[in-house]
This record gives structure tokens, C-alpha cells and sequence, in this order.
């Protein structure tokens, strides 16, 4: 039924928005994953993601979580790494966000630790990437030549 005050200029830029954010996403996502993603993006800021947190958020035991993971192919550890980097890509591509901010977002305390885990991740550092106007980074695991 149609809303009396709706605004439909809102409406085709928050379906803009949606859609966009949407595309981002990669669309093999299984709902587990999903979940696990989303918690795990509410938990970063706060240091608090890690495996015990996530799956009370997710009303079951770290060894349902892992075993559930597990039968889908998954880790724990692997999804909240690709998320990282996804995130980060995403953070670094936004020229106003610090980096310090950016490893506050993702959860890190120091910016050298998620420095490390960037290279780690990419090869390069944040600062490297961000300076590139058009990078590429290698997925999360990748080998690199």
C-alpha cells in the first residue's frame, strides 16, 4: 500500500545505495556466512571479534559455529580475514578515513599491526595501496609473484 508522505526521490536513492552495496558483495554468500560476516562487522571496532563472542551472537557454541562453517567449506578465521581485507579496500578508497581509523574500524590497537596483517594480506602496505589510484589486491591467501 502506498505511503502518503513517502518521499520517492529517497526511495530511488536508498534502492541506489542498496543495490550498490549489494554488488559489493559477493553473490556465492551462503546466510551462514552472512551472518557470521555481519556480526563480525559489529564486533571489529570493539576488539571484541573473536570466536566465543561471535557464536553467542549467533545463539550457538564455538564448536556448532566451526562445525557448521566447516560443512560449507568455511573458517572462521578465513572468513573474518577476507572480510578484512574487503573492508580495508573499501576503508582505504575513502581518502578522508585515516589510517589509524581505518585500523581502529578493522579492530587493531596499533597501526602497525594491521600494517602487518595488510601486507600479509596484499603485499603491500596501506599506505602503498592508498596512494595508487587504481589497485588491485590479490584475494585474501593468494600466492604472490
Amino acid at each position: 500500500m502506498p505511503s502518503v508522505s513517502a518521499d520517492p526521490h529517497l526511495n530511488e536513492l536508498l534502492i541506489k545505495y542498496c543495490d550498490e552495496a549489494l554488488a559489493h558483495r559477493k553473490a556465492n554468500r551462503t546466510s551462514l556466512r552472512s551472518s557470521v560476516e555481519n556480526t563480525i562487522a559489529l564486533l571489529l571496532p570493539h576488539g571484541k571479534a573473536r570466536a566465543n563472542e561471535i557464536a553467542r551472537q549467533l545463539g550457538m557454541s564455538r564448536r556448532t559455529l566451526a562445525r557448521r562453517l566447516a560443512s560449507e567449506g568455511l573458517t572462521l578465521s578465513g572468513v573474518l580475514d577476507e572480510l578484512k581485507v574487503d573492508l580495508a579496500r573499501s576503508h582505504l578508497r575513502d581518502g578522508n578515513l585515516p589510517i589509524s581509523q581505518i585500523a581502529w574500524l578493522l579492530g587493531y590497537r596499533e597501526v602497525s599491526a594491521f600494517t602487518h596483517a595488510f601486507r600479509r594480506w596484499t603485499g603491500m602496505t596501506p599506505r602503498q595501496a592508498r596512494r595508487r589510484s587504481s589497485y588491485t589486491m590479490p584475494a585474501v591467501g593468494a600466492k604472490r609473484t
